[in-house]
């Protein structure tokens, strides 16, 4: 009698043991509550169930380096430079510095893949000034770019806690293109336009904390530095075009480091 009582409290001290296992893996395994890698009760979940949700708005700022080929030439009738130039010829630039501004944009996550829309503005005094090659001690032309800003569509995949990022849209920028002589009692002729173009890249993110963004990323951007003929009797009719002062473009390549807050949906 005594042999079956001990027989029968050996198992429900099993079947306890078990029942306390059953219910708590994270002992089993060694994984701690809050832990990445496994979805925590009162947090968002998403199909991949990751702890990390990148779904919101968000809003920072990015900082590096940006260098730029430029070229442009004088259209045929451009410029009033007092003969500084022969039109036609074309001016290679390779301006270089650093560049920082603001980016905002909202992501959408949907299982691991991260969809969004991007804005940003970023200073880049990109400037660079050559002697002509003509009248190399008399002529100099110059050509500045003060800022850029962007209009993207990203699309990423995330592991949890990392996004890689593809993006890519709409580029605008302000130009500036100077022709300078010393000559013909001193002349300088400017074109300055807000110049439109293109761009893409692609980086990656790390959710530092829930809400804390860092990341680093590379971009490539094309600026067109033509400018088109202004006709303003061709809508009657009459072709009398004054022609466009200069034609041109500019690659310009950025790598940036960049840091955001994501404001989540439950905020």
């Amino acid at each position: 009698m005594g042999k079956l009582r001990a027989l029968s409290h050996l198992a429900l001290a099993a079947a306890a043991a078990g029942a306390l296992a059953f219910d708590t893996p994270a002992m089993a395994d060694g994984w701690q509550p809050g832990e990445p890698g496994r979805w925590v009760p009162g947090t968002p979940m998403t199909d991949c169930q990751c702890v990390t949700d990148w779904s919101g708005v968000y809003v920072g700022g990015k900082l590096g380096g940006v260098w730029a080929d430029a070229h442009w030439e004088q259209d045929l009738g451009g410029f009033d430079d007092g003969g500084a130039v022969p039109p036609g010829t074309q001016t290679n630039f390779g301006p270089s510095g650093f560049a920082g501004g603001v980016i905002t944009g909202a992501n959408l996550q949907m299982g691991n893949w991260i969809f969004g829309a991007e804005f940003s503005f970023s200073g880049t005094g990109l400037s660079e000034s050559v002697a002509s090659p003509f009248f190399p001690a008399t002529d100099t032309f110059t050509t500045d770019i003060d800022w850029l800003m962007t209009v993207e569509g990203r699309i990423g995949y995330s592991w949890d806690r990392v996004m890689v990022f593809g993006k890519g849209g709409f580029a605008g920028g302000n130009a500036t293109m100077t022709m300078a002589t010393t000559r013909n009692g001193g002349l300088v002729a400017t074109d300055e336009e807000f110049a439109d173009g293109w761009t893409l890249g692609g980086g990656i993110e790390y959710a530092h904390w829930p809400s804390v963004i860092l990341g680093l990323e590379y971009s490539y951007t094309y600026l067109s530095l033509s400018t088109s003929p202004d006709c303003p009797l061709c809508l009657a009719g009459i072709p009398f075009a004054t022609p466009g002062q200069v034609s041109g473009g500019a690659d310009i390549s950025a790598v940036m480091a960049r840091a955001s807050y994501l404001f989540k949906p439950e905020d």
